[in-house]
């Protein structure tokens, strides 16, 4: 992703409520899409606007028999806890890889995310660039479910960007799903 219209902006905020004046305009342009892995079936009905082209599936849903995990919210921070940078992007690039370290020893891969908030400070059209290239890079274009949410700040002062994390994963002896 390159440039964001303000269209696709809004409806990227969909998650947030914003893109509920706008929906009602596109409803036909959208085509049914469902993505179905072993883990998880991400829907986007043709009766809401096609969310997966700005970052984010409508709906999630998850298959009997698994294990819910759940990630707090991974932000820009080496291992001691400090924040990497001053600089967004720097932030959500590092915030990503953390959610990819909690996901591997969780057990979990991108795939088996459902549902995702993002919480950007200072939040601007242009910091949903970065943002999309890093959803793209984890999960193509079958992202999960996702709000985000802009706020004045986050727990510590230098923090710029976060993102928690639903998974689900197969319980043990469930064969099949892999």
């Amino acid at each position: 992703m390159t440039k964001f219209s303000r269209r696709n902006a809004l409806l990227w905020l969909g998650g947030s409520g914003l893109g509920t004046a706008i929906v009602a305009g596109t409803q036909k342009e959208v085509v049914a899409q469902g993505n179905t892995n072993k883990n998880v079936t991400l829907l986007n009905p043709p009766t809401l606007y096609n969310a997966p082209q700005n970052g984010y599936s409508h709906i999630a849903i998850t298959p009997p028999r698994t294990r819910t995990v759940y990630i707090s919210g991974q932000f820009g921070s080496d291992l001691q806890g400090n924040v990497i940078s001053n600089d967004y992007e720097e932030q959500l690039v590092r915030a990503f890889q953390n959610l990819r370290f909690a996901l591997n020893a969780a057990g979990a891969r991108p795939q088996d995310v459902v549902k995702t908030t993002v919480l950007i400070v200072n939040h601007t059209q242009e910091k949903l660039i970065p943002l999309g290239r890093e959803i793209g890079n984890l999960w193509g274009n079958k992202p999960p479910a996702n709000t985000l949410i802009p706020v004045p700040r986050l727990a510590l002062d230098e923090m710029l960007f976060e993102i928690d994390a639903y998974a689900v994963i197969p319980e043990s002896g469930n064969n099949g799903w892999y």
